[in-house]
């Protein structure tokens, strides 16, 4: 995982960015597996301090988080919790979604006696057929 700081209106901090990239880490490894990129901007608006999170995956997702409050840490830690939800979202969506729906199907076993009788030239057949069909 890659981490890209930016501060805007404030001095660079490596205690804030090691407290950031230690959070991140942990619970984006918990929903993602391959090459992602994190890049945290923080700035200060007069007494309301905000952090922006912009996460990029390799296989083409984009994930913006923001949130502001009077304390840097603190915007940082709610920004976590937005950025998890939004993980668990992303997930969901992705295991529930199915493009087919099948039903089993129940075969007798008749039915595979007749399906091994099945030669070569009956699927010849099929196949000269369906080409004429195609044109």
């Amino acid at each position: 995982m890659q981490f890209r700081f930016s501060f805007k209106h404030m001095e660079s901090s490596p205690a804030l960015q090691d407290y950031a990239k230690g959070k991140i880490k942990v619970e984006v490894d918990k929903f993602v597996t391959k090459p992602i990129e994190a890049h945290l901007t923080f700035s200060l608006d007069k007494h309301q301090q905000h952090v922006l999170c912009t996460l990029t995956g390799g296989d083409g997702f984009m994930i913006n988080v923001e949130h502001q409050c009077q304390d840097m840490y603190a915007s940082v830690d709610f920004m976590i919790d937005k950025l998890v939800t939004q993980l668990q979202k992303k997930k969901e969506k992705l295991k529930d979604h199915k493009h087919f729906k099948t039903k089993p199907v129940l075969v007798d076993d008749e039915d595979l006696h007749e399906i091994a009788e099945i030669d070569a030239d009956d699927i010849l057949k099929y196949e000269q057929a369906a080409m004429r069909r195609r044109g």
